[in-house]
């Protein structure tokens, strides 16, 4: 959905008012209740999560959201409203909107973790538990041994190099998508869609302060990745875990996409809320 510039930046960015984001799938049946709010990540859509969905309690309640940017959520071309920061304060808003009355289970994918996070921390009076499914945590300060700092620079390289190519990341979407390599969901990226996707990786991922925030969080969270993922630190999560007797880390043999095992480990964790 594309945004009206001036307008724009003069009611979200200046007077600070949230977007309210497109409502994928809702289920608000048992008022003040806890509800699931999920979201996904780079490059995909609220779609991602319908297979969970249909395995949810029948009397639970659920909201899941299309990210700014994402989906049939406006696209609005200031970088700095693509933070993980500013997508939370969207997503509370829109759930509020919506009908949300009670405490929330976060459940976030990739940048979506990354999002639920900052959630976590900005309204952890209503956070029961969060779970993050793949997150790409990077620069993570909990240690000091410059292997860690080489591979998250590294991967800081590696997106804004990829950045400098939009055709051949979109051509590398479509691909993954029809390998099947991407999940449940199909992506939506394109050349119309390329804005949201580059100022959500700029601001959102290489940009972030998701390590620091788990160091002292007081919710619980639990980290499930795949030891196969190329695009996470996977000895941040172990170090975050160390500091921090709030965080579980749950590795699986898995990549990055929510696949058969990693939605199996999911409901497990939701079965125990």
């Amino acid at each position: 959905m594309a945004c009206n510039g001036w307008r724009d930046r003069i009611v979200h960015r200046w007077l600070r008012i949230p977007y309210r984001l497109s409502v994928r799938y809702k289920r608000l049946r048992r008022p003040f209740t806890t509800t699931y709010v999920l979201i996904h990540g780079l490059a995909d859509t609220g779609a991602l999560w319908q297979p969970l969905l249909a395995q949810l309690p029948k009397q639970s309640n659920y909201i899941v959201v299309d990210l700014l940017g994402h989906g049939e959520s406006p696209q609005p071309h200031d970088e700095s409203i693509y933070r993980a920061s500013e997508q939370a304060r969207h997503v509370l808003a829109t759930c509020v909107a919506t009908g949300l009355s009670g405490s929330v289970v976060l459940i976030g994918h990739s940048f979506g973790a990354l999002v639920a996070t900052e959630f976590s921390h900005m309204y952890r009076g209503i956070v029961r538990r969060a779970v993050l499914v793949s997150p790409p945590i990077y620069r993570d300060e909990t240690g000091s041994r410059r292997d860690w700092l080489r591979q998250d620079k590294l991967l800081r390289s590696v997106y804004r190099q990829v950045l400098k190519t939009p055709d051949l990341v979109v051509a590398g979407y479509e691909l993954g998508d029809r390998l099947g390599a991407l999940g449940f969901s199909r992506t939506q990226l394109s050349k119309n869609t390329f804005t949201g996707f580059e100022n959500t990786l700029r601001a959102g991922i290489i940009s972030q302060r998701t390590g620091q925030l788990l160091r002292r969080t007081t919710i619980p969270t639990i980290i499930i990745y795949g030891r196969l993922d190329p695009l996470l630190v996977a000895r941040n999560f172990t170090a975050l875990a160390q500091v921090n007797s709030c965080i579980t880390v749950r590795p699986l043999s898995t990549g990055h996409a929510i696949r058969g095992r990693t939605l199996r480990e999911i409901m497990t964790v939701i079965q125990s809320c």
